[in-house]
């Protein structure tokens, strides 16, 4: 018979290896740990390798994998603790981010709800957690496109991370800058747009300065202008954009949205720029998406617009028929043809 394994030390050496980021063998560990025996099936030792082990699959994305392992531990956590306390707490918030990341959001939203009473009876009303699980409420309803329900929950955490970090934090900068997305998607540019500028004040105040951060935030606000028809200052923010995008490398696909924008905005202004913009805009989409991509077929189209009202019907129907071909391609692929 081998030597018999101690709980303990595993669980130590497991969780070390998770910290490190060797979530293999951390798993490795958490395995042995649970297989040790020597506890019953109740025992909170069980829970803990449970908990720790559906860690390590959600760090490598896998959260089919994790789901089972978070609700095994909230089964032990619950019959031996009862329903209130942070280890419950722990299991559920994991539960849910793994119900969020495989598309059951009521679910999802259900248990990060009851995570947040449980927080709140804990520690207060005002509680970083509670801000941190608010937060991830926030985003479930974002990935369903709930701005409305959303709005309100990132007011809430912006206000509880002010009490805990301070007003100029990059935390509250962040959800500062959701909450404005949230009203942008909601086409309400006059609500966010103060909430915009007041998030890039306080990045760009960071002694930690994040330009890809800066950079997003100053392209919605190019967008913010745009949608007000305030072409000057559209065209401002989304230069300074491009500024910062064109030396931020994985960033392609968001430097090909600013160059459009700004294209789009010197047409709408009936800008003679324009023009130059949409030549130099189609080789960075090219570039960035392929020749026959779904946005290049959005982009010829824009593109025909401006070759259309400038009295070039000529080529815009060339850039139309080119975009239409490209729709077609991408519709027999849809349809699984060749």
């Amino acid at each position: 018979m081998g030597a018999k394994v101690n709980w303990s030390e595993v669980s130590e050496s497991g969780y070390q290896a998770l910290l490190s980021g060797n979530f293999d063998e951390a798993e490795r560990y958490f395995r042995m740990a649970i297989d040790s025996g020597g506890f019953e099936q109740e025992d909170v030792r069980l829970a803990y390798s449970f908990l720790v082990l559906g860690k390590c699959f959600i760090q490598r994305g896998d959260y089919v994998g994790a789901e089972p392992l978070y609700r095994k531990a909230l089964e032990i956590y619950e019959k031996v603790q009862g329903p209130e306390n942070k280890d419950v707490a722990f299991s559920l918030s994991g539960l849910a981010k793994c119900n969020m990341h495989c598309g059951k959001y009521t679910e999802s939203q259900l248990l990060y709800t009851r995570v947040i009473t449980i927080y709140e009876k804990l520690y207060g009303e005002d509680h970083e957690e509670v801000g941190n699980m608010m937060e991830n409420l926030a985003q479930c309803h974002i990935y369903q496109r709930d701005y409305t329900r959303a709005a309100p929950i990132y007011e809430r955490v912006v206000e509880i991370f002010i009490k805990v970090h301070g007003a100029n934090h990059e935390y509250v900068a962040a959800n500062i800058f959701a909450l404005a997305r949230c009203h942008d998607e909601r086409n309400d540019d006059k609500k966010a747009e103060p909430l915009f500028k007041r998030a890039l004040e306080i990045y760009e105040a960071s002694p930690k300065r994040n330009d890809e951060q800066i950079a997003h935030i100053r392209y919605n606000l190019g967008r913010c202008y745009h949608g007000q028809r305030d072409f000057a200052k559209a065209e401002l923010w989304y230069r300074r954009a491009i500024e910062l995008f064109v030396n931020l490398k994985g960033l392609e696909r968001n430097l090909a949205y600013c160059t459009f924008g700004l294209a789009t905005c010197y047409m709408g202004s009936g800008d003679y720029r324009a023009e130059q913009t949409f030549r130099k805009c189609m080789q960075v989409y090219e570039s960035t998406f392929g020749p026959e991509d779904a946005h290049m077929a959005y982009f010829l189209e824009a593109y025909a617009r401006l070759m259309n009202n400038t009295c070039r019907p000529d080529e815009g129907k060339r850039l139309e028929k080119r975009a239409s071909l490209i729709r077609e391609k991408q519709e027999e692929r849809r349809l699984g043809r060749k």
